[in-house]
């Protein structure tokens, strides 16, 4: 169908036609692109023109509308939330296999759909405020439709975009390109009206796009809207067997902590969980508590995907926990482990009763300070879920002690063996690179020890575990490491190219960047928020190797790293097994992938030994990864 379909009338007024169903829907049925400048704009006018835009997204067409800032806050809101998931590609993807469904999603849900809408791509919205020689409202009223042919239909009256609009008295002049000059010229010169406000290039107007108001602080940030979509299925609807023996194994104790290893589904299980206890009316809603912005946005990215709640956001630069305590109860707060307390000194205790709550990495809700501020807090909630590759904190009884106390002894684990037997995560090679302490590497590390001795009989004893943490830095920034890797990198450059280095400085970094540039390795860094763009590169195939410190250990998923090298080892397991977990993750694009770990064993031993446990620590190591490298895939976990 093209726009010529359309029966060919001068005008329209709401006395003797129905605008919306004689005019602007079959329009919108037949054009591949509509134009809209509007005084006023409202949500309304997407359920009111559901059909329409309906087939206009099917057409794969867009929408770009220019309005005054007069909007309601509702709207604005909506807005906001699709651009902020426009950002997120994963979820764009997904949602381009649901448009269909928006013409029913529309009727129902229509504050969601507009803001779907706009993640989708399928609409633009800008503001337009008078500037220069104006000082009054942008009050214009004028569209243009276009179809594939490249057949225009514009139109210009007093309607704005809302629903009342077609209840008032109202009417409109439409040009038809194809009718003669004049009616072409007509549609025309709207056409480039347009265009010459959408390009911001009229001298009497200012014209800003949402996010650049987001920026300017003209609108407050919100994500609490619910999707309009049911998301699509691929036909599998399956979970891993492990996935259903952790579940189960929650329902039954109701508190307590998931070991299971890094890559093995946490995230998923625990969502799992969540819709379980909804469907049994045990919780209306959620709480989710994690450290670190980029394991916050994961759990976002996935509880958009996974789940229809309303989802608040309250860390980094989103503020949103009290938006989460005024709104319905069914809902999900998506929250910082230091930002916890705040909300829960005013969440009221019947709510806490109905909610979940979740904390991610669970071993960092030991921590000194969170102990501090969480003591006896958490008493309100029934149901406590704890999610971690590695629960227990090394030298620090306390907080193992608080963890189990307040959120629950580990009641499922779900091993590094177990996953890889099971297929769940790939196997690997362990590749050890010896290397000896320099002379100045034993120098330090006696000098370490006889400060800690001098000061044990002193009034400031420094406790033991001090001198073990310092031992420990020595060894992870001895520069006898360098030579060897640089020899293996010269023979296996192909293992290094999707690897993630881990190191304990940004200082040490700068050397190991010396021989990856020898090698020709397209690199870069990942050390603090300025570098979080090279993360997303990273993952996206972009940088062959990234060269970063602990920050990226927990909870990023990025399957196809291929390799990981421990410059920096500690010697507690659970950093190790955090880091292995980065490369250990099946990739759909390469189903025979097969990873790599190169790591560094220091040989030589001190007189010290008996009193200094870090001269076991790279032995220790290399024996434990050389029993996992051994393990095969033997059984599929899948459960359907």
């Amino acid at each position: 169908m093209s726009l010529r379909d359309l029966p060919i009338k001068p005008s329209f007024n709401t006395s003797t036609d129905q605008i919306l169903e004689s005019f602007i829907i079959p329009a919108l049925g037949r054009a591949v692109q509509y134009d809209r400048g509007v005084g006023f704009f409202t949500s309304e006018w997407v359920r009111l023109a559901a059909t329409g835009l309906a087939a206009l997204a099917s057409a794969g067409g867009k929408a770009r509308i220019v309005a005054s800032p007069k909007l309601d806050q509702d709207d604005w809101n909506a807005l906001v939330q699709g651009y902020d998931a426009r950002a997120d590609t994963q979820l764009a993807a997904a949602m381009r296999a649901v448009l269909h469904e928006l013409e029913a999603g529309s009727r129902t849900q229509t504050l969601a759909t507009l803001a779907w809408m706009v993640a989708d791509g399928l609409l633009d919205l800008k503001i337009a405020i008078p500037a220069a020689e104006l000082d009054g409202d942008f009050h214009d009223k004028f569209g243009i439709f276009i179809d594939s042919g490249s057949d225009m239909v514009a139109f210009r009256g007093s309607p704005n975009d809302s629903e009342r609009a077609f209840r008032n008295y109202e009417s409109i002049s439409v040009y038809y390109s194809w009718v003669d000059e004049r009616e072409a010229a007509r549609a025309l010169e709207e056409k480039e009206r347009f265009v010459r406000i959408w390009e911001n290039r009229d001298p009497n107007l200012r014209v800003h796009t949402i996010p650049d108001a987001i920026r300017r602080d003209l609108v407050q940030l919100t994500t609490r809207l619910e999707r309009p979509y049911r998301l699509p299925r691929d036909g599998r609807s399956y979970r891993w067997r492990h996935q259903g023996e952790a579940i189960t194994a929650f329902l039954q104790a109701q508190r307590g902590v998931l070991e299971m290893a890094t890559g093995t589904g946490k995230t998923r299980t625990a969502l799992s969980i969540v819709e379980e206890l909804r469907r049994r009316d045990a919780i209306t809603g959620a709480i989710v508590c994690a450290y670190g912005t980029d394991l916050l946005d994961q759990w976002y990215r996935e509880l958009l995907t996974r789940t229809d709640l309303p989802i608040y956001r309250e860390y980094a630069e989103h503020r949103e926990g009290l938006g989460y305590l005024n709104g319905d109860d069914a809902s999900v707060l998506l929250i910082s482990r230091q930002n916890l307390v705040n909300v829960l000194s005013k969440l009221p205790a019947q709510r806490q009763q109905k909610s979940l709550l979740i904390c991610d990495e669970v071993h960092g809700m030991g921590s000194s300070a969170i102990v501090e501020a969480l003591t006896a807090r958490l008493d309100g909630f029934v149901y406590r879920l704890g999610l971690s590759a590695t629960p227990e904190r090394a030298y620090d009884a306390a907080g193992n002690d608080f963890v189990e106390a307040n959120i629950g002894p580990v009641i499922y684990r779900f091993t590094l063996e177990q996953a890889i037997l099971r297929g769940i995560l790939c196997e690997f090679d362990y590749v050890d690179l010896e290397y000896e302490f320099s002379e100045d590497d034993k120098a330090a590390v006696r000098q370490a020890i006889r400060k800690h001795f001098a000061r044990a009989n002193g009034p400031d004893p420094q406790p033991q575990e001090q001198l073990f943490q310092e031992l420990a830095r020595i060894r992870k920034l001895s520069q006898q490491k360098l030579a060897p890797f640089r020899a293996y990198a010269a023979d296996h450059v192909d293992i290094l190219r999707r690897s993630l280095i881990f190191v304990e400085t940004a200082e040490y970094g700068f050397l190991v960047q010396q021989i990856l540039m020898d090698m020709g390795l397209d690199f870069h860094t990942y050390y603090g928020d300025d570098d979080r763009a090279n993360l997303r590169r990273f993952a996206d195939g972009e940088l062959e190797c990234l060269v970063t410190c602990k920050r990226i250990s927990e909870g990023i998923d990025i399957s196809s790293v291929g390799a990981i090298v421990l410059f920096a080892s500690a010697r507690s397991r659970l950093e190790t097994v955090q880091r292995l977990g980065r490369c250990l993750r099946i990739d759909p694009a390469d189903p025979e992938k097969r990873a790599a770990v190169v790591d560094f064993i220091r040989t030589d031993d001190l007189e010290e030994s008996e009193i200094n446990p870090e001269t076991t620590a790279d032995e220790d190591r290399r024996a434990w990864f050389q029993t996992l490298a051994q393990v095969r895939r033997a059984e599929e976990d899948l459960e359907i």
